[in-house]
């Protein structure tokens, strides 16, 4: 390694500095975005710090009491405490896999952003200001709530439109003759399907309120 390399490396290790993401992609490789929000959280293995640009397998991970905003060309993403997601450019959009917790999305146009969850697809229903919360509560288990916009869900071949303002528990491959779920606030009855199953919650706590206020900032604008 050059010996500025070296001393680069060795300046941000004794410092505690978090170092950048990447200062540039392979000359093949566009970048996604940047953070524009960073508190106790994580680019693959190192602290990611504002400002940083974030790349095709890029992933990106919070703290318990973290939290993490990510803003690509038409999108972006809110990363509250305890959730990872990892990032791949596709053809005119981007997909964000989430792996573990909770992401908020923002987009605009239907086909620049697609979230990834358990092998679900969640999207918007259609192009416009939409505002919507993915969170994974357990195997084969999602919570997805609407709040702006229509949301157009699809898992194993077969789709459901999610209307604006709806939030569903939804189990995916459910048991042919499973007891009912366990309610922990009111619910109305859901929607079945062979592949899943959606139960209608009537109440669901959102990130934070400063991440609501960040993605209805410009929704036109992402």
């Amino acid at each position: 390694m050059p010996r500025r390399a070296w001393a680069t490396m060795l300046v941000f290790l004794l410092a505690g500095a978090p170092l950048p993401a990447r200062a540039a992609g392979p000359p093949n490789l566009l970048p996604l975005g940047v953070v524009t929000q960073a508190s106790g959280a994580h680019f693959n293995a190192a602290k990611v710090s504002l400002g940083s640009t974030i790349y095709d397998g890029d992933g990106l991970s919070t703290e318990p009491e973290g939290a993490l905003q990510f803003r690509g060309s038409a999108a972006q993403l809110y990363l509250p405490g305890s959730s990872g997601v990892t990032l791949h450019g596709l053809p005119m959009r981007t997909q964000a896999q989430l792996q573990t917790g909770t992401v908020v999305f923002s987009t605009a146009k239907a086909a620049a952003m697609e979230i990834i969850a358990d092998e679900a697809l969640i999207r918007a229903g259609a192009d416009g200001p939409t505002v919507a919360q993915v969170t994974i509560i357990g195997p084969k288990e999602l919570q997805i709530c609407a709040r702006r916009g229509v949301l157009q869900f699809a898992y194993a071949g077969e789709t459901e439109k999610i209307a604006e303002g709806a939030s569903y528990r939804i189990v995916l491959d459910p048991p042919e003759a499973a007891p009912p779920f366990p309610q922990r606030r009111p619910a109305k009855a859901g929607r079945e399907n062979k592949k899943f199953k959606m139960i209608v919650i009537v109440a669901i706590a959102w990130a934070t309120e400063w991440a609501l206020h960040e993605v209805f900032e410009s929704p036109d604008r992402p």
